[in-house]
């Protein structure tokens, strides 16, 4: 270019709620030495045969999603029949968005209802206060008939044998064929509910559509006549100099890329197993030069001054009050939702080596978001609560798909030149946070916009097969599990006040070091045996 802890439990299962990450991601399956016998088997993997045909194919293993540039006029059926059993179903889940209105108000969640042939009776969450209720709810013994967990949720093994049901022999192997839509769910993505070497938990996948990485303008950096790729960190800063204009509302980025920053250093996407032990992301050497850099682009005043004290980065980036941005893959299609200016466009930076001559390292999300349990109240109805299951896992090119997403044809939303849009207020109103319970295989369709969803399919192939993976994902730790989260704050907040000038750099290696001998070594040795024990080297 020219210039993610949850529930303490360890006073028993009533134990208050203590913090959350959702990017810990190290905390999910226990090491097989754990188990009360072999695991089982993952569920069969059986792709459906009956949809349409992706423009371009996404990978077996459901890491890099298909692409689609329209969604057909004639949905297929997925699902024969009603899979309800006409009695409520009680959900607990979180959303990212706001509330929607409750279902007397709600067209969309009455119309599912309607083709469930029960009603869910949806619990939803605000994403930021999902601990603390869930805490609640399990120390009141009152978990729902589905409710949402994180892999990194403490002490997740005792919680499942004392309070889910064990769905093995309902998912494990061809059982799980007895629901095709939950049998075409990518099999990386069924880890992340094993646990005790049991399956207790429903995925929602993800791929590498959750991964992170910086989006530029294009269209304004092109008025200023900057082009290309990015060749080094000093390129970039040397662009946000060039185009960063606060007298006028106007800076080059809307936070500081710091991921980015560690992504050209190819620090540790959290862990890496270096043939002989786990290595954290917290002790790597190469740290404290990637907050030195994000440092100094805070201080030189090219961040939004608001980045830290009031985020607004979509916003900043989508009306051109920010260059660049830092989000994942998967929102690409927000982006362009509404955008009138017709000129709009925008990419994802390719990632260089921090100085040049060769490339950095994506950091690749985890296979699935969290996962779904069913309450062990709720043991007599497993069949049906699965068979909801099987219908919220509807793939794209589905009618089912369209019913959870989108409401009624004509009522909530219209199909018009393969393109689904909501009617009105509707789009809100969908958002009933069933996605947390089980989604669809993730896939790459941006409404409106084929050639945006060409360019996203041509970035992921480029940028995801060096990827690096979290090397202990789905893999359980107690210390992890005890301590990750309270270090992750730590961490968190040292990182903020580095760079914001208000400690010095050299801070970290202080926290790192402490925190090493405290509960990393101890962390690394049970992430260690557990890799090992799962048949991983």
């Amino acid at each position: 270019m020219r210039r993610r802890s949850f529930l303490g439990l360890a006073g028993g299962l009533s134990a208050a709620a203590v913090g959350l990450t959702p990017l810990a991601g190290c905390s999910s399956r226990p090491p097989a030495l754990d188990a009360t016998g072999p695991p089982v088997a993952g569920p069969t993997y059986r792709a459906r045969t009956d949809l349409p045909k992706p423009v371009i194919a996404g990978t077996a293993d459901g890491t890099i999603p298909s692409t689609y540039l329209r969604y057909p006029e004639r949905p297929v059926t997925t699902v024969a029949g009603t899979p309800g059993d006409g009695r409520p179903v009680s959900i607990l889940t979180q959303t990212f968005s706001p509330i929607p209105p409750a279902v007397q108000d709600n067209p969309v969640w009455s119309n599912l209802n309607a083709a469930l042939g029960s009603p869910l009776q949806i619990q939803i969450v605000p994403q930021a206060d999902y601990k603390i209720k869930f805490a609640t709810v399990v120390a009141g013994d009152s978990l729902p008939d589905l409710f949402f967990a994180s892999p990194d949720f403490p002490r997740m093994p005792e919680l499942m044998a004392a309070r889910a049901v064990d769905l093995s022999d309902h998912l494990s192997g061809r059982a799980v064929l007895d629901y095709p839509n939950l049998a075409n769910l990518p099999t990386a993505c069924w880890d992340v509910g094993r646990f005790n070497g049991r399956l207790y938990g429903l995925p929602s996948p993800r791929g590498a559509m959750q991964s992170g990485i910086l989006l530029r303008r294009d269209d304004l950096l092109a008025r200023r006549g900057i082009t290309g790729e990015l060749s080094d960190f000093s390129d970039l800063a040397g662009i946000c100099a060039e185009v960063n204009d606060p007298r006028a509302g106007v800076w080059a980025l809307a936070a500081v890329p710091l991921q980015f920053i560690r992504n050209m250093l190819s620090i540790p996407n959290f862990w890496r197993f270096d043939g002989t032990t786990m290595q954290s992301w917290w002790t790597a050497p190469e740290q404290e030069q990637a907050l030195e850099a994000g440092r100094k682009l805070f201080a030189d005043g090219l961040v939004n001054p608001d980045a830290f004290a009031a985020p607004n980065k979509k916003t900043w980036f989508s009306t051109g009050k920010a260059y660049f941005t830092d989000d994942a893959f998967a929102s690409w299609p927000q982006y362009y939702a509404g955008v009138e200016d017709e000129g709009f466009a925008m990419s994802g930076c390719t990632i260089p080596a921090f100085d040049g001559g060769g490339s950095g390292k994506l950091w690749l999300s985890f296979p699935s978001y969290g996962f779904a349990a069913v309450g062990q109240h709720a043991a007599d109805r497993v069949e049906t609560l699965l068979k909801i299951a099987d219908y919220l896992a509807a793939p794209f090119g589905s009618a089912e798909y369209l019913t959870v997403r989108y409401g009624r044809d004509g009522g909530d939303y219209e199909l018009t030149d393969g393109n689904p849009a909501p009617i009105g207020t509707t789009g809100a109103a969908s958002q009933l946070g069933v996605k947390y319970v089980t989604d669809a295989p993730i896939v790459n369709f941006v409404p409106g916009r084929p050639e945006a969803a060409r360019q996203l399919d041509a970035l992921l192939r480029r940028l995801v097969p060096d990827a690096l993976a979290n090397d202990a994902v789905y893999l359980y730790s107690r210390t992890v599990a005890d301590r990750f989260a309270g270090s992750q704050t730590r961490f968190s907040s040292l990182e903020n006040d580095i760079l914001q000038g208000r400690r010095p750099v050299s801070d970290w290696r202080a926290e790192a070091d402490s925190w090493q001998s405290r509960y990393g070594a101890q962390m690394s040795a049970e992430l260690t045996e557990a890799y090992h024990a799962a048949g991983r080297g």
